[in-house]
């Protein structure tokens, strides 16, 4: 494919940057971002490889149609061994560098080994060199970016971390632009490790695939984004106004999923703060611009510009942590990103936290004379700045992850740490949304949503569901029948996503593509190759099988696929789904078989050779 443009590979050891183009076959095979990180990451890492060590690479891989005329092309996909669970660690961010990057003629950057001291990457015009960065080390994530923006005329593109990443806490993450983060799996630890504060890119002039403005398919996904009943909420809140959703349902993950339904949920929900000063923002060619700024008029931040958070970082420093304080959230959040922090993340450590000094657990002399009572907005702030820069026992304890900070801990604290190989859970109580606990049971990142996006299970009518999944409980959000086929799809369909560099929420929440009908005509538009849904439904296949591989290889079994036990066990005691539980087994059983995994997850060979996977395992 001509449009694919160069692998570019940093020894930062070395100091030597080595450019070579892609293998045709792998490009066909496992497309761009998501897909070409895991080829990479399978055919040069060993079992035991320290994920904060020289030998750890971490790769920026844009999709194969990012920069592209195709709506939110504008994905860029982080990927590396995680330190936060010891499996693959994998993040899909927004923005203008993964556009860039292709601009410039780059189809993957690797970064390898450590530098000496602190640098940072500047690519202009197609060239690649290290600078130094020992004016920014220690600062924050929004002063980085505006040094390394600064630094040239135009529009620069920049990922940064903050003191998470440098002080390597597990969850750190890495923010680029205004607002964007590559979070969840420690992505910023592992730049922080390498002595790399930041990525900085100017726009190139190289073009991306054929000019299809005028053609057809293209029409019609933005005219199916735009008729979508959910769309001018979307443009106008994100999902922030998905709080009050997820909690009317029964299914919130209150005081660290002690409760399913919050109180004062109104106060944290997005429609608490619509009467702030708002200004949109977007990525690369996006028409639904859910991103946005907050002048804040009250508050604790009163009179700061501020990143509006999205539904999970709401919940998770919201009525996860017993704070019903819309305002407060959004400072919360805003403090994360200014750390390098993963929001998500840093909530479940708060409300594992609280949730040990509430029941005794931990003592006031523990939490370093921390109050952790339930919505403490002051104590909560105070942990964020310890988590991110290892302060004091609890700080640097919580740094660590949730599960090894629940194994430090003991007394029973492991009980109360509600992650999945060690990732904690996202909003969604699982007995509420099974086709979602299955996803986190399986998910190759650990206990997310978006890299499974099961969206379905509460989107789609019961016809659909049936046409899809043959069967319309698919579309029950309380039954367990037809969910493994469900997340299969789903799993598939998001690794294809992720891979092509286009946005879930206009493809998958708006125009709800998971039969990648749409999304084959446009590749093929744009690739000017023919790619059919099957086709992409084979690739997507042999990416998802392909991340299992990694982490089988790095110890996963099929241990490592369980819920908490609360979520299997205990029945939710009241509200409207009173009774539910998970049946995790039974869905997981179908699940494997339909993937074609044994009873401990592992892929069959069979299976690894249909998919052209064989070459790809070592001895």
């Amino acid at each position: 494919m001509d449009c694919v443009g160069e692998i570019v590979e940093i020894d930062l050891c070395k100091g030597e940057i080595e450019r070579g183009r892609p293998d045709d076959k792998v490009v066909n095979d496992f497309l761009g971002g998501r897909g070409i990180n895991v080829h990479y990451l399978l055919r040069n890492l060993e079992e035991g490889t320290d994920p904060l060590g020289p030998e750890n690479p971490i790769v920026f891989s844009p999709g194969l149609l990012t920069g592209s005329d195709v709506y939110s092309s504008s994905r860029l996909h982080v990927g590396s061994l995680s330190p936060l669970t010891g499996f693959l660690g994998s993040s899909n961010v927004g923005g203008h560098l993964g556009v860039h990057l292709r601009q410039n003629g780059i189809f993957s950057l690797v970064v390898k080994g450590k530098a000496d001291k602190p640098v940072y990457i500047w690519i202009d015009q197609g060239e690649v060199e290290l600078k130094d960065a020992g004016n920014i080390w220690g600062s924050n994530t929004d002063e980085a970016r505006k040094v390394v923006r600064d630094s040239a005329e135009g529009a620069v593109s920049v990922g940064a971390i903050g003191p998470a990443g440098e002080n390597l806490a597990a969850m750190a993450c890495i923010m680029f632009d205004d607002g964007h983060a590559a979070g969840r799996t420690g992505m910023g630890a592992v730049m922080g490790s390498k002595m790399v504060k930041a990525i900085g890119s100017t726009p190139g002039d190289r073009g991306v695939g054929n000019d299809i403005q005028k053609e057809e398919p293209l029409r019609t996904y933005l005219e199916e984004i735009r008729s979508h009943p959910d769309y001018e909420e979307w443009a106008q809140y994100d999902n922030s106004t998905s709080v009050k959703w997820v909690d009317d349902l029964g299914a919130s993950s209150v005081r660290n999923y002690r409760e399913v339904q919050c109180e004062d949920v109104e106060d944290a929900d997005g429609r608490s703060f619509m009467d702030l000063p708002r200004t949109p923002s977007s990525c690369f060619r996006c028409p639904v611009h859910c991103k946005a700024e907050l002048e804040l008029t009250r508050g604790p931040d009163e009179g700061e510009k501020v990143e509006r958070p999205c539904f999970e970082p709401l919940v998770a420093l919201g009525p996860k942590c017993g704070n019903c304080n819309g305002m407060e959230t959004i400072s919360l959040h805003n403090k994360c990103n200014d750390l390098g922090l993963d929001s998500v993340e840093a909530g479940g450590l708060i409300a594992f936290a609280v949730d040990l000094y509430d029941r005794g657990i931990l003592s006031r002399e523990e939490t370093g004379g921390l109050d952790l009572e339930w919505g403490n907005y002051e104590a909560m702030k105070e942990l964020i700045e310890r988590i991110a820069t290892g302060q004091d026992w609890l700080g640097k304890t919580l740094s660590k992850g949730l599960e090894s900070a629940a194994a430090e801990i003991g007394k029973g604290a492991e009980e109360l740490a509600y992650h999945v190989k060690g990732l904690a859970m996202t909003a969604m109580d699982p007995r509420g949304f099974k086709a979602s606990g299955l996803g986190y049971a399986i998910g190759n990142r650990g206990g997310d949503f978006t890299s499974i996006y099961a969206r379905p299970e509460y989107s789609f009518s019961p016809e659909l569901a049936e046409e899809l999944f043959e069967t319309r409980k698919a579309a029950d959000r309380l039954a367990e029948e037809g969910k493994p086929q469900l997340v299969k799809r789903a799993a598939i369909v998001s690794a294809i996503v992720d891979s092509l560099g286009i946005c879930k929420v206009p493809l998958l929440s708006l125009v709800e593509d998971y039969d990648l009908s749409l999304t084959a005509q446009l590749a093929t538009r744009v690739l000017g190759e023919q790619m059919g849904p099957e086709d992409l439904l084979t690739i997507g296949e042999r990416i998802v099988t392909g991340e299992r591989l990694f982490n089988v290889r790095m110890g996963l079994t099929g241990e490592d696929d369980r819920l908490p036990k609360k979520f299997v066990s205990d029945p939710v005691e009241e509200g409207p789904i009173e009774g539910a539980v998970v049946d995790l087994e039974s869905m997981l059983v179908e699940f494997y078989s339909l993937m074609h995994w044994n009873k401990e997850g592992i892929p069959e060979e069979k299976k690894l050779k249909d998919l052209g996977l064989l070459n790809l395992i070592r001895s």
